[in-house]
């Protein structure tokens, strides 16, 4: 049995034009019926009131569950890394757009380590009247990697593993892209791109340059995917604006022209060649479309199950793409056919990230994009058409107060439905938010949680990027959480258990695909049935755990575990216990279905 519970509030809304760059009020975190005032301003505004349908289940409501709890454990697990815009005060649009980070085992060892992108003092772009030494500190900047010494502990070794490049960096992406068994580092940046090879003796090398990706414009979101089935792993790497410094025309308020300031930048397809290089197919594979796109985040997924990836572009201020892997080694914008190109009022939207899941249970996956006002979860509907539903579904009530940048959708409490976490943070100036965590019924509805979830949630930052990931292997997913101009946060896990259960599927594609990009695992237990896709990236310019992770409720067991390979092959597992890790291996053997 479902009872609907209907409840009312006001909700701040900026009128047309402006923006309201305040967090929660000091005295009233999300919505509690009180007015909120813009910081900027100060003044109150109208409230605008809207509706959030909160779904109690028949083994209880919501609010009898575990509380999701989160502990920011950056300090004590041993992670000194401050971030820095090149100095200390927002001044344009590149110092606004990063920064990402990563959970990857770039050692192997089966412990996550953490990968934190970086920007650094630079002439084109920073305060040219900071103090001499802080600017020759900030200059030296560079992005850092933490290893995961499985004791709870982090211990710096960027500069072992041969990571200490400057460079104005904005997201990064990791997978094995050259088969050789260990992952390798993608990272854009406002300038030339890394691609950093790993030499599976703990240092990286980069060969960007040599293997032709690059890309000397201003990247941000990319992936890597395999678009012609071929086995070999492509990249697509979203261009943004072609920003001109020189360029100082804009609203006084907002500190510095926005992205309608500049035009597109191309984004670019490259096709991976045998030999580790690869070739720019973006004109052939019908991809140098007009106007330009400003990408923010990249998602590679089959949308529409016909066994080939597409791409989803989230853009900012103008509509989004969804290019439709026709099969022949071309792509259709297909966003405004299926849905997706605008948000649920038909505006263009300032898109941030793209997320990728199942939320709601029905075995499509469904997209979720925030941005500047009430966010997009675009719900696959099936048949190739997508819904807007961030209303319906209570996040906008909530995300009408924030600049949402990143979102880690995952079963945090293990109860078989997925949550969601929001990084938010100003985008003109560094005003911060606090990032907020909404609890699933897994029927497509959300309710803040925040206030229940740890000190951190009561904490504000300019949040930017969000990965998420199990750093301690206890079965839980946890998140770092990348802020501009101060230390990231390291959230770990600490929601109660009570008698829940999880799983979590590491796959092994194979070569040269060993990472299994463009894989969906489908867990059954019960009379549930949850969908996973093995992807790189997520959250917001950031790069998730590649292990699959299932909670699985009060079930100790999963009746079935299927696994559609890129290749369309699958593999099938019966009565698998919980609470353990399992490795599949893809069969030598094509076509099929094995047990």
């Amino acid at each position: 049995m479902t009872v609907a519970i209907m409840s009312f509030w006001p909700v701040h809304q900026a009128g047309i034009g402006e923006r309201c760059h305040s967090a929660r009020s000091e005295e009233s975190r999300s919505p509690r019926g009180k007015m909120l005032r813009c910081a900027q301003h100060d003044k109150q505004r109208p409230a605008r009131w809207s509706v959030l349908l909160l779904t109690c289940v028949a083994n209880g409501a919501l609010g009898a569950d575990p509380a999701i709890t989160f502990t920011d454990i950056t300090q004590s697990a041993g992670i000194d890394f401050v971030q820095t815009i090149g100095d200390h005060k927002m001044t344009n649009i590149v110092e606004s757009a990063g920064v990402g980070c990563a959970f990857v085992d770039y050692d192997g060892d089966g412990w996550l380590d953490v990968f934190l992108v970086n920007g650094y003092w630079t002439k084109e772009l920073s305060d040219p009247e900071l103090d001499p030494t802080e600017r020759a500190k900030l200059a030296a900047a560079t992005d850092r990697l933490y290893r995961n010494r499985g004791d709870g502990r982090f211990e710096d070794v960027t500069a072992r593993a041969g990571l200490n490049r400057p460079g104005y960096g904005m997201g990064v992406i990791a997978a094995d892209y050259d088969a050789d068994g260990d992952v390798d580092l993608y990272v854009t940046n406002y300038g030339p791109n890394f691609l950093y090879r790993n030499n599976g003796d703990g240092t990286f090398t980069n060969v960007a340059t040599r293997a032709g990706v690059d890309v000397p414009e201003f990247s941000v979101g990319a992936a890597f995917f395999d678009y012609d089935r071929d086995g070999r792993l492509d990249l697509y790497v979203g261009g943004y604006v072609d920003y001109d410094p020189s360029y100082k025309l804009y609203y006084a308020p907002d500190g510095f022209p926005g992205p309608t300031a500049y035009t597109g930048q191309r984004d670019r397809l490259f096709r991976a060649r045998s030999d580790g290089s690869f070739v720019d197919v973006t004109v052939e594979a019908g991809l140098q479309i007009e106007p330009k796109g400003r990408a923010m985040g990249v998602a590679a997924f089959d949308y529409d199950g016909d066994g080939l990836s597409d791409v989803f572009v989230s853009n900012d201020a103008m509509r989004n793409f969804l290019f439709r892997n026709r099969g022949d080694g071309r792509f259709d914008n297909e966003a405004l056919m299926v849905g997706v190109a605008f948000g649920e009022n038909g505006e263009a939207t300032a898109a941030m990230g793209v997320e990728v899941a199942d939320y709601d249970s029905d075995g499509r996956l469904d997209a979720f994009i925030p941005d500047m006002t009430f966010t997009c979860l675009y719900r696959n509907a099936g048949q190739g058409i997508f819904e807007d539903q961030a209303a319906r579904s209570g996040i906008s009530a909530v995300m009408g107060q924030y600049v949402g940048w990143g979102g880690v959708l995952a079963d945090f409490d293990l109860d078989g439905r997925t949550d969601l976490y929001i990084s938010n943070g100003d985008v003109h100036h560094l005003e911060p938010h606090e990032d907020v965590v909404f609890r699933g019924d897994g029927r497509g509805r959300f309710a803040d949680v925040s206030e229940t979830a740890g000190d951190w949630m009561m904490q504000k930052r300019v949040g930017r990027g969000v990965a998420g990931g199990d750093i301690d292997n206890d079965g839980d997913v946890d998140l770092l959480v990348t802020n501009l101009d101060a230390a990231p946060a390291l959230l770990r896990n600490d929601t109660p258990r009570a008698d829940r259960h999880w799983l979590t599927v590491k796959l092994v594609g194979r070569p040269p695909n060993r990472d299994a990009i463009g894989a969906i695992v489908t867990v059954k237990f019960g009379d549930h049935s949850i969908i996973r896709h093995r992807a790189t990236g997520g959250g917001y310019l950031s790069q998730h755990d590649a292990r699959l992770h299932f909670g699985l409720g009060t079930h100790v067991r999963a009746e079935r575990v299927r696994v559609q390979w890129p290749d369309g092959s699958q593999q099938r597992l019966e009565n698998v216990a919980a609470d353990r890790l399992i490795t599949i291996t893809q069969q030598r053997a094509k076509g099929g279905e094995s047990r």
